[in-house]
């Protein structure tokens, strides 16, 4: 027996040893690098999150201020269509009054109330408005424009 013992320990290398080092350090240094990928891949996911998340938001504003543009088109048409009616209705007025002010405008001599004596006297000068008459025909232009 004793001589079986020393064959097999003379017989070769025992490599065994070497092999399961070898291996259990390749299966470590892979472990460590797939654990150092999820750790990093886990950021990334955070950081496009992060970046998908202010897309969302700035999609979501941009969506807001067309509908703001869109509402202040439609004012700005029906604004126009008001200026345009009330340009209409004044030239409208200005025909009519275009019409009236013949019939109202005293002919070039005209005699006086006194019938005894018939004096003959020119028309009246026209007159100035008033200065109030102005300033509130102003504000009124001013508030139109604003």
């Amino acid at each position: 027996m004793a001589l079986a013992r020393a064959r097999r320990n003379e017989t070769g290398f025992n490599y065994w040893p070497g092999f399961v080092d070898a291996l259990s350090t390749l299966v470590l240094s892979i472990v460590f690098l797939l654990s150092v990928f999820l750790v990093v891949q886990f950021f990334l996911s955070q950081e496009v999150t992060g970046k998908d998340k202010a897309l969302e938001e700035l999609n979501a504003k941009i969506a807001q201020l067309n509908d703001l543009l869109s509402v202040e088109k439609l004012g700005k048409l029906n604004l126009d269509d008001q200026v345009s009616q009330l340009r209409a209705g004044l030239a409208s007025a200005r025909l009519a009054i275009a019409a009236v002010v013949p019939r109202l405008a005293p002919p070039s001599s005209r005699v006086s109330r006194n019938r005894s004596t018939a004096v003959w006297s020119s028309p009246p000068e026209p007159v100035a408005p008033s200065p109030e008459y102005s300033r509130t025909v102003e504000a009124s232009q001013s508030s139109r424009s604003v």
